[in-house]
């Protein structure tokens, strides 16, 4: 298990493509996240299999704590060999010791992601598809103190940092919502 501080802001394309020149980025990466909908149980956490680079992550993450664009959450992850149909809730629990029932694949979202790192923080530049819509996000991901002086040059830039912004997870769930009505 592992602790996930980050920060997440919605960005508008123009603001993507600014924060984009404004870094060096160290690598660029595509991944997909296939989504999961577990059955029967009602619960904020996320159930995905990450595919990057030819390998598979099952990753499930658990809210401790958000306040506005802070999420702190506990992260759980082990390689699969594939990206399965379903995932039964022993599976889940033998993960991560929650109960989260069977789990079923919904779907998957596409993200092109660049990396940069500044002292304690990896900032990460998304550009998201799914579902027909492509969208754009920065996340701050740090250990340690908060990174204020990063938080602070994103507002230099017009970047509202206090946006409450909607995860990953959290808008192909209402994006597969509005796509089944």
């Amino acid at each position: 298990m592992n602790i996930e501080k980050e920060i997440k802001i919605l960005l508008t394309e123009e603001e993507y493509n600014r924060i984009g020149r404004l870094f060096e980025w160290d690598t660029e990466i595509a991944q997909t996240n296939h989504y999961y909908r577990c059955i029967g149980k009602s619960h904020y956490s996320s159930v995905r299999v990450r595919e990057t680079g030819g390998r598979f992550y099952l990753q499930v993450k658990v809210p401790v704590s958000e306040d506005g664009a802070l999420f702190i959450k506990k992260e759980y992850e082990r390689e699969l060999d594939s990206v399965p149909p379903a995932l039964s809730a022993w599976e889940l629990r033998e993960l991560t010791g929650t109960e989260l029932g069977d789990a079923v694949l919904m779907g998957e979202l596409f993200t092109l992601r660049k990396t940069a790192h500044i002292e304690n923080c990896e900032i990460c530049l998304d550009r998201s598809e799914y579902l027909g819509i492509t969208d754009f996000e920065l996340e701050l991901e740090y250990t340690g103190e908060y990174p204020q002086d990063l938080v602070d040059k994103m507002k230099e830039l017009g970047i509202d940092t206090e946006r409450r912004p909607i995860g990953k997870y959290a808008r192909f769930i209402q994006a597969k919502g509005r796509d089944n009505k």
